[in-house]
């Protein structure tokens, strides 16, 4: 039977069950005689969950009646009709005396069903009937991608529509909107991102919500009372109180965020007013309240499933630092700050455990002695130093890092604190006067010769003429700050300088025996002499600098032939300059087996962080990037994007995955000698480089990249042009167009250089005779389409692999593509599923560049001849 209204919510008269049809019941019947109600209640709760189940998976109709209607919604509705007809034959078993356990075992067995139902429907349906029913912004729940699908509770009728769970779920997605509206990207989704999922527009003034004065007054008050609240729920104990704490937290972070993002022009200055003393009674509010670690906990999970804080900043802040970053007010100074703490306390947390773990297997504590090889073996004196300043420094990033690590998620919310890192817990701090001791029982037993060499790898420059005791004493001034390494080398020296003078008097003495003797001890003028000739602590000689470095060499100029050659012949120096200037690719394996050496940290080549410089093994210089927030994945990434631009012919410095010797990973690259940045404007630049943009546009493209802006550029010695810092690379994949207009990485001084190159063409801004040719994207494109996609695959394989270990940001897109093109709900997607659905993205965009420019330059440049793309053109 459908589920045809003309049968639906029948009654059945029905006498007592068979034992052949007991199966089929609910629950098991009770043994003694039932009731007509009861028996027509048992009927009528047969019919409901049997045509539930029919919905849920449905049988082929001979009747159009009974068909099960195919749009989510009304199959929904349909459902909910027979809960509800369920719901209510329970409730008149109950009336007619069924037990509680038979009641109980219904209503289990009811629940069981709509959860089936539910939990079958993929996560677009959940949203168009969560929607549909009311349910505000539902693609801002269920971001994680793990465990059941929040929507499907708050959609579930086997419960009340008004329960606390489901009005959190909608909480929930309230508050991640209004990060949204106050600038904040959520789960990797603008709010543009949103509203275009949504198929809806967005608010009005730049993404704040419209308010009238009435509304933002509400607003106002609404901060007011959560402050109110906030600072009751300051006083309670008891079981509930951490949860009561935490929500009113959030509560007064989301009513202050929903004042910083509203928009009402009638209000004028009063607006801003309103703004700044909500901000300034919720600063009032947290400025000298505790927060314990443990309260924030939910705060922080949820603000790491919708992206608005990374790990990194979530397991490395303090309490303060952390709401800092979900307020939406904090000027981004104050994030970019707080951020970079976060990156430098990760760091940190990372050198003390290398460092800590280093020391323990030289000195394993208790009663053990120290494992220090012998000083006079090969090689000991520089491991034994290394130990002795290892030692030392660990003591000092102990007592650094214990003034935060209490307050910070990982070290004052977990159950287990130190399992990760050992170095923080009770009794492993290391105690200078311990090791001290048992340094000097080890050094007792070794040469005094090899002790001074090993202070001289320490710094003692005068470590022939010091005592075992002065020697010893200044290796451990390395982990025990009570000797200081100065005041003994001043001791050594004072100590040789009143021998040499001792020495001159008693020569003098004997010279002229009427002089009077003193005891052989030479006066403090005398003593100073002879100190002022001998060598000055530490003076080492001044290297010489070195030489100039070879200027670079000009770009050869323009034969002199007509200018159709001339133009031919400046395109292929443009190609030639570029390949000649760019370091060849290496085999990743050679380069993974060299040694680059600690580097020097330098902040002056862009980005977020600063770079570290090394010296690879032919003394040229490279870069190493350390990923701060993924773990490696985004090393990968640039990786495997230079690679794949370098095989379709765009210029690109060859990038490799990298981890240094202290397990920081990242990606190291060749620096490009005696380049410069490429400062020029569009009006200054020749046909050849312009031809060079529109070709590594194709690249970027294909590989997802639109952080190409002007600082991103450089000027090769010979001529050339190539694009640098590809690592952003992917980000976008699955929500980027291929637009004049879409720059996701801002305007102004973020704007890609090939937009800044088409929007002065549709302006009329290049130079005269300089134009853009369709015809220079098609070398690019052919090589690319040559790429077979099995190779494209392997070559993105890491990137795809380790990005969806590491929840990079394109992770939601292909976890929504995978859980479509699997038709099950994205919490059941794994992260093999979703490395797929990347790959096949990047297949796909490759086999689509030929027609996707050729509608490009047609469409949006207004370039009829980019239409001969198509067909193997594009003069």
């Amino acid at each position: 039977m459908g589920t045809g209204s003309k049968s639906s919510h029948a009654s059945y008269a029905v006498g007592p069950t068979t034992a052949s049809e007991a199966d089929d019941v609910v629950a098991e019947a009770p043994a003694q005689p039932m009731s007509d109600e009861e028996v027509q209640a048992k009927a009528d709760l047969l019919m409901a969950m049997n045509l539930m189940e029919e919905i849920t998976d449905p049988p082929f109709a001979l009747d159009p009646e009974d068909e099960v209607p195919t749009d989510p919604v009304e199959r929904y509705d349909a459902f909910v009709g027979q809960v509800e007809q369920a719901q209510e034959a329970i409730e008149k078993l109950k009336e007619a005396g069924a037990s509680d356990e038979e009641i109980e075992a219904h209503t289990k067995a009811l629940k069981a069903q709509t959860l089936a139902y539910l939990n079958s429907l993929d996560e677009d349906d959940l949203r168009e009937i969560a929607e549909a029913k009311g349910f505000e912004h539902p693609a801002l729940v269920g971001l994680s991608g793990k465990g059941q699908h929040p929507l499907v509770h708050w959609l579930d009728p086997a419960y009340p529509g008004d329960i606390p769970s489901k009005a959190k779920i909608q909480a929930a997605a309230l508050n991640r909107y209004n990060e949204l509206l106050a600038g904040k990207t959520v789960g990797g989704m603008t709010l543009a991102d949103l509203h275009e999922l949504e198929g809806t527009e967005p608010p009005l003034s730049g993404g704040a919500w419209k308010a009238t004065p009435d509304e933002v007054a509400a607003s106002a008050q609404a901060v007011t009372a959560s402050i109110d609240a906030w600072n009751e729920a300051k006083k309670s104990y008891g079981p509930q109180s951490q949860e009561q704490r935490a929500e009113a937290l959030q509560a007064m972070l989301a009513a202050e965020q929903k004042v910083a993002s509203a928009d009402c022009p009638e209000l004028g200055e009063d607006l801003a007013k309103a703004k700044a003393e909500a901000k300034l009674a919720v600063d009032e509010a947290l400025q000298h309240a505790y927060l314990p670690p443990k309260d924030l906990q939910p705060l922080v999970q949820q603000a790491l499933a919708s992206g608005q804080l990374s790990e990194t900043e979530a397991m490395h802040l303090g309490s303060h630092g952390l709401v800092a970053l979900m307020r939406p007010n904090t000027p981004e100074s104050q994030v970019e700050t707080l951020k970079a703490l976060a990156a430098k306390r990760q760091e940190q947390l990372a050198d003390l455990d290398a460092g800590y773990a280093a020391h323990v297997a030289m000195a394993p504590g208790g009663d053990q002695p120290l494992n220090l090889p012998s000083a006079g073996d090969p090689g000991a004196p520089q491991a034994i130093a290394e130990w002795a300043k290892n030692a030392g420094d660990v003591r000092n990033m102990q007592t650094d890092v214990n003034n935060w690590y209490s307050q910070t998620q990982q070290g004052g919310a977990s159950d287990t604190p130190y399992a990760e890192h050992p170095a923080l817990g009770p009794g492993k701090y290391l105690q200078p006067n311990e090791i001290t001791s048992d340094f000097k029982a080890w050094a007792a037993k070794q040469k005094l010769a090899d002790l001074r060499t090993v202070a001289a790898e320490l710094g003692m420059d005068n470590n022939g003429k010091a005592t075992r005791a002065q020697v010893q004493n200044y290796i451990a001034a390395s982990f025990n700050k009570k000797y200081d390494q100065q005041a003994i080398k001043d001791k050594v020296n004072a100590d040789v300088a009143k021998k040499e003078a001792a020495k001159t008097a008693k020569s003098a003495a004997a010279v002229a025996p009427s002089a009077k003797p003193d005891g052989g001890l030479a006066s403090d003028e005398a003593v100073q002499a002879v100190a002022s000739k001998l060598p000055k602590n530490g003076a080492t000689a001044t290297p010489k600098p070195a030489a100039n470095a070879a200027k670079p060499a000009k770009a050869p100029k323009p034969g002199s032939f007509n200018a159709n050659i001339q133009a031919l012949m400046a395109e292929v120096q443009q190609a030639k300059a570029t390949s000649q200037d760019v370091p060849a690719y290496v085999d990743p394996k050679e380069v993974a087996g060299w040694s680059f050496g600690a580097g020097t940290k330098v902040s002056n080549l862009g980005g977020t962080y600063a770079k570290t410089v090394h010296a690879g093994p032919d003394g040229s210089q490279w870069m190493f990037k350390a990923d701060h927030n993924h773990g490696g994945a985004l090393g990968h990434t640039e990786a495997a994007a230079s690679q794949v631009l370098s095989l379709g012919g765009v210029p690109a410095v060859p990038v490799y995955h990298h981890k240094k010797a202290d397990g920081t990973a990242g990606s190291i690259q060749p620096l490009l000698k005696d380049a410069k940045p490429f400062t020029s404007s569009p009006s200054q630049w020749t046909q050849s480089q312009v031809d060079a943009i529109v070709r590594s546009h194709v690249g970027s493209w294909f590989v997802g990249e639109h952080d190409g802006h002007q600082d991103n550029w450089l000027a090769t010695p010979s001529g050339g042009l190539v694009q640098i810092d590809r690592g952003q690379a992917f980000k976008h994949y699955g929500l980027d167009k291929l637009s004049v207009d879409y720059a996701p990485s801002g305007g102004g001084g973020f704007t890609p250089i090939h937009q800044k190159l088409y929007q002065a063409a549709l302006g009329g801004g290049l130079a005269k005779g300089v134009k853009i040719s369709p015809a220079a994207a098609h070398p690019v494109i052919k090589k690319f389409e040559s790429m077979p996609d099995a190779q494209l695959r392997s070559i993105l394989h890491s990137t795809a692999h380790e990005g969806v270990k590491a929840g990079v940001a394109w992770v939601p897109q292909m976890r929504s593509k995978a859980a479509k093109a699997l038709k099950v709900p994205q919490s059941q997607v794994t992260h093999a599923q979703i490395a797929t659905a990347f790959l096949d993205h990047a297949v796909e965009r490759k086999n689509n560049l030929r027609q996707n420019f050729a509608d490009f330059f047609v469409k949006q440049m207004g370039l009829p001849s980019g239409a001969s793309l198509k067909h193997g053109g594009g003069s």
